[in-house]
């Protein structure tokens, strides 16, 4: 099966080489095709401006949508990122194509590098991404759509931060954690 994996640095694998990055790691274990469209630093507006040509012009089955974080560090908020990933969701469906939700793991605002700490509030992107990511999960429950959690034992307070490189991207031990979390939520190959 075709699944497209559209998001940010988190899907694009971020400081690891691709082939350790949690999509390549999915797609050898299950034999589906996994097909990365991740963009590091994008946030799901422009995932959305890019959806007919990063999703739809590839023709999957599904989609694995996972981005979020980027609008809370730039812009403070979660509100367009609910907006957009639910307007993905939706034009995906539309299309046929069947959506699931990716859940965001931590982040580790301590372990930032010092250049990035003025790019935004660290005391509150804790809480703000948990909010967010209680929000996805109600959003796919509603929905009846799959989710994948990737806030995964190995990457979770407080011994999850030594699998970050800098606070925000797991490394690559940290992708075979994410790779798992696909893995287990993925259909089997024949579905």
């Amino acid at each position: 099966m075709k699944i497209v994996c559209l998001g940010d640095s988190l899907t694009y694998g971020y400081g690891v080489p691709q082939k350790d990055g949690w999509v390549s790691l999915a797609a050898r274990a299950t034999g589906h095709t996994l097909v990365n469209r991740g963009v590091s630093g994008d946030t799901t507006g422009g995932m959305l401006a890019r959806f007919a040509r990063d999703v739809l012009a590839q023709r999957p089955r599904r989609v694995l949508l996972m981005g979020g974080v980027n609008d809370l560090l730039f812009g403070g908020s979660d509100a367009p990122a609910r907006a957009n990933l639910a307007a993905l969701a939706h034009q995906a469906a539309a299309a046929g194509v069947r959506p699931m939700i990716g859940l965001p793991p931590p982040v580790y605002p301590d372990a930032v590098p010092p250049a990035w700490r003025t790019l935004a509030r660290w005391d509150a992107m804790v809480p703000a991404l948990d909010a967010y990511r209680a929000w996805l999960t109600d959003f796919a429950r509603a929905f009846g759509l799959p989710a994948v959690d990737f806030a995964v034992p190995g990457l979770l307070p407080p011994e999850g931060a030594g699998h970050y490189l800098d606070g925000l991207h797991p490394d690559a031990q940290g992708h075979r954690l994410m790779a798992q979390a696909a893995i287990a939520a993925l259909p089997p190959l024949r579905a």
